[in-house]
């Protein structure tokens, strides 16, 4: 389901986002990784929490195949 929605944004902002051409599709990739990031944050503390060592990504891994396997975890 998809939700209609209006934003005022700066100027620059507008500008920047216009000429990425889809700006629905951009603007909600970069929301879900906020999401993604913000969930990964509230998991981290609670592995610290419970003493834990988390590391953020494996040698030479792509940040799609990072953001992927954080994803995965943020599920669980």
């Amino acid at each position: 389901m998809t939700v209609e929605m209006t934003l005022n944004l700066p100027a620059d902002v507008a500008a920047y986002l216009t000429a990425k051409g889809d700006a629905s599709a951009f603007t909600t990739r970069v929301l879900r990784r906020q999401m993604l990031a913000e969930d990964l944050e509230k998991s981290a503390r609670v592995r610290a929490q419970a003493g834990l060592a988390t590391t953020a990504a494996e040698p030479a891994e792509s940040e799609d195949a990072t953001l992927e396997r954080w994803a995965r975890v943020a599920a669980r």
